[in-house]
């Protein structure tokens, strides 16, 4: 018998260290004959830099990432004899990788919680393969700083994901106190930081959130949070073995630079960026790779992991379009459809493919979302679940439809397993962290995080560039997302390129029958469509611009948070506002309201009141989604308002599909319901000032002076507004009412001499009570205020379908609001009328 083993140890030769060479030695699985030219591309760059201390490696999803970070960490394990960590996101992901790593022959062996580090691992024979958590943790088998524990030495760390890795290692750095597992400790919070809340002029809103109405993220003031550091320490340290045991010795003695974050949910309590320097594993490898997708802000590497501003910035990447998948992206939200309600027709049509063995799946943002589609799908609800449910699509045993909630990436639906996919809406913060993030500051570092979200979604139809698959996008949020300018610069060229061509299919589709004759000829492989996708494609093949502005943030932020930990409060606050004042940033209120509140925190550590009640003003100025400095700021008058039909013109041009607005518009007014909240409502109501042109804020809720709502117009007058939506058709405006509306009248008077002002209730119901006497008083009635919303909604749509420069459009625009009776003379007259009196009682 021939002993073949033995034969190859005889004939053994030194082995490669090129990671081509390294390919050419392995068998060949069934189906790879050969690297793809993207793949060879990045590895022929790599190797020169492969002992560079990090480096970022892009591939477009579905690429084939996964057998290049294979085979550079098998180039390390080859040169150096060191052993070599690959990091995943998910468990799921950790599976395909040891799938795949089979598949192609290299050493890879799984991490097992509650068992010794594999011997082949440490003696640099096998990859260990394990989700984020493996090596992130506060009781790490890796060692963590300060804990005497021996550290594990590794040769390199390969950090999959590493764009969408923030979630997963922040969670591994945070306190999450669920109200319904420990709910004693989360009330015990909830009170200590309550009269900070009533402080700032916000207990209402913390009271809804800990009381389970409210689903939005509130911030413990941090000149609260600092003021109770060490009563804190000694009441979680008494408490945190019962909740997560694993990340206590992380905090402990970081408690000064963490955000603390209420929901209904959960209490979190989380840094401001995650310290990885407290595992020596990590901090010391002197080859980190990050594996990322081609997207065009990777500054959450730098925020995330602290690498250098240098080394991300000049990734390793290819102009090969190899994996990208074609697509055929539909918005039906975009199409002239008339009436035809949406979501129902894109139900029929999934429930349609799937019966004719077509795999469908669909991505919803959350739980109560996957909900809504369960009349025609499967919602698997576990891990467990979620993985047969694939497993099962995968091998063509079931075909959908399939949907999944907040699961947007570590998902292969290759080939039938999915030939329709549906994104349901704008995707969602995985943990209180992200929301607080997207409900405080609309930045670039959060466009760019949904634009990886959104990636990673629309990705999962399409493995490889021979696939091919429909994607619908469907939800006002999502729709409106996509259809503003400045957003699509942070999806790839690929990507922006299939919506361009999506919206142009789309523009000759009028009815649901032509959205399904559409589908089909992705699906049944209409040779002009595959010709004309194949042809409009190839205009995607350049590198991936590199965003300066949020690298030189991220690195900012990054330096003086280290700053910070080491006690050098003013150089932390000093970085921080050089980076205020940069030319970059002159007109980015956002990312310098968050710098502000960044610096005011640190002014708080330091125990100076006078910088932080300044720099938080500061921020708070500037966007008052930012909790509020212990003593409210002046009220700054604004100019004279702008030409209407000006604004509204100059708000449509910053969409690039036009019809988008109409989305946006929907989700801004939702909130003018009588079922909505009072601060629900005039958020709304206000949103309704901004799209008819007008000048719209809300000085009570900033300032605590003036009317819930200032709408300001290009008229000789302006509309105070007091909101009084929660009162019953039956309940009249009452004395104390009418004299909160003249005394917003008073303070607009004071703080606009010359202009006149119309006092306005929003209420049910145009009576008032007879000692109210609201003589030059208008009601505006629910009623009247929905009409408005629908003669606005009228003017949108008219201007979505006019051409033209910003003259001829605000021209057409000035006669649309003419005729729909909106400009604010005709809304006084025609929409507004004066109080009745009630009917009194016998």
């Amino acid at each position: 018998m021939v002993d073949f083993k033995k034969l190859r140890e005889a004939k053994a030769k030194p082995k490669p260290i090129n990671p081509r060479d390294i390919f050419n030695s392995l068998p060949k699985p069934p189906g790879i004959n050969d690297l793809y030219a993207s793949q060879a591309e990045v590895l022929d760059s790599w190797f020169p830099r492969r002992t560079d201390n990090d480096v970022v490696v892009k591939l477009h999803t579905g690429g084939g990432k996964t057998l290049v970070a294979l085979l550079m960490a098998q180039s390390v394990m080859n040169e150096t004899g060191e052993a070599v960590l690959y990091l995943a996101p998910t468990n799921q992901l950790v599976e395909q990788v040891l799938a795949k790593s089979k598949d192609y022959g290299i050493p890879a062996v799984p991490y097992t919680r509650g068992q010794p580090l594999p011997a082949d691992f440490l003696d640099g024979k096998s990859v260990l393969v394990g989700s984020y958590e493996t090596l992130f943790n506060g009781r790490s088998k890796f060692g963590v700083r300060g804990s005497g524990q021996e550290v594990v030495k590794v040769g390199a760390i390969v950090l999959d994901d590493a764009h969408v890795a923030l979630s997963s290692v922040r969670d591994a750095f945070t306190l999450t106190i669920s109200a319904k597992s420990h709910g004693d400790v989360y009330k015990e919070l909830a009170d200590r930081f309550r009269p900070a809340f009533k402080e700032v002029g916000r207990n209402g809103t913390f009271t809804d959130i800990v009381t389970g109405k409210e689903n939005g993220v509130a911030e413990v003031p941090s000149w609260a949070w600092h003021r109770k550091l060490d009563e804190l320490q000694q009441y979680l340290a008494g408490k945190v073995d019962g909740i997560d045991a694993f990340v206590w010795p992380f905090l402990r003695d970081n408690l000064a630079v963490c955000h603390c974050l209420f929901s209904k949910s959960a209490v979190s309590i989380t840094p401001i960026f995650p310290p990885v320097d407290l595992l020596p594993t990590f901090d010391d490898c002197s080859r980190r790779i990050y594996m990322s997708a081609t997207i065009a802000d990777d500054s959450e590497i730098i925020r995330t992991f602290g690498a250098s501003q240098e080394a991300v910035a000049k990734p390793i990447t290819s102009a090969s379009l190899a994996g990208v998948g074609e697509r055929m992206i539909l918005v039906p939200g975009l199409m002239k459809l008339g009436d035809t309600a949406i979501v129902p027709m894109v139900k029929k049509i999934a429930k349609a493919l799937a019966a004719k063995d077509r795999g469908v799946a669909i991505l919803s943002p959350s739980g109560p979302a996957a909900k809504e589609w369960t009349d025609i799908a499967e919602y698997p609800e576990t891990t467990k679940a979620v993985s047969e449910s694939i497993a099962s699509m995968q091998a063509s045993k079931t075909f959908g439809p399939l949907v999944l909630a907040n699961r947007y990436d570590g998902i292969d639906l290759a080939g039938n397993a999915c030939r329709l996919l549906v994104m349901d809406n704008l995707p969602q913060g995985t943990n209180n962290y992200d929301v607080f993030r997207m409900n405080v500051v609309a930045d670039a570092a959060v466009s760019s995080l949904l634009a990886q979200r959104i990636e990673q979604g629309i990705g999962r139809g399409t493995r490889g560039g021979a696939d091919f698959c429909v994607t619908i996008l469907v939800g006002a949020k999502l729709v409106g997302w996509i259809g503003r300018r400045k957003n699509l610069d942070f999806l790839t060229a690929s990507t922006r390129i299939q919506l361009k061509m999506g919206q142009e299919v789309s523009e000759a589709v009028t009815t649901p029958k032509e959205v399904g004759e559409t589908i089909l000829k992705c699906i049944n492989r209409d040779p002009d469509w595959v010709a004309y996708h194949a042809s409009e494609l190839a205009e995607a093949v350049h590198a991936v611009p590199v965003d300066e502005a949020s690298m030189k943030m991220a690195s900012a932020e990054r330096r003086a948070f280290r700053l910070q930990r080491l006690g050098q409060f003013e150089k932390a606050i000093i970085a921080l506002e050089k980076l205020m004042g940069d030319a970059a940033l002159a007109k980015d209120f956002q990312r310098r309201a968050w710098l502000a509140a960044s610096a005011a925190r640190i002014a708080y550590q330091m125990e100076d009141e006078q910088k932080g009640q300044r720099l938080q003003t500061t921020a708070f100025s500037a966007n008052n989604n930012h909790s509020p400095p212990r003593v409210r700021p002046a009220y700054v008058t604004r100019p004279m308002p702008g030409k209407q039909s000006g604004a509204i013109v100059q708000r449509l041009q910053e969409y690039d599909q036009r019809a988008a607005i109409l989305a946006d518009f929907e989700e801004a007014v939702s909130n003018l319901v009588p079922e909505a909240s009072a601060t629900r409502y005039e958020e709304a109501l206000a949103n309704l000032g901004l799209y008819l042109g007008f000048e719209s804020e809300r000085p009570e809720k900033i300032h605590e002076v003036g009317p819930d709502v200032l709408w300001r117009t290009d008229a000789a007058f302006d509309f105070v507004i007091e909101a009084k939506s929660e009162k019953d058709e039956a309940n009249p405006l009452y004395k104390k009412d009418h004299a909160q509306l003249l005394e917003a009248e008073h303070w607009f008077k004071q703080t606009y001499p010359g202009r006149e002002a119309i006092r306005v209730s929003a209420l049910p119901e145009a009576v008032a009570d007879e000692k109210a006497t609201p003589a030059g008083s208008f009601a505006f009635r629910l009623d009247e205020i929905t009409k408005v919303v629908t003669a606005l909604r009228g003017v949108l749509t008219e201007l979505t379908g006019v051409g033209g420069d910003f003259d001829m459009l605000s021209e057409h625009c000035e006669a649309a609001l003419i005729k729909a009776r909106l400009k604010p003379m005709m809304i006084r007259d025609s929409f507004m009328k004066p109080f009745g009196k009630a009917q009194t009682k016998a």
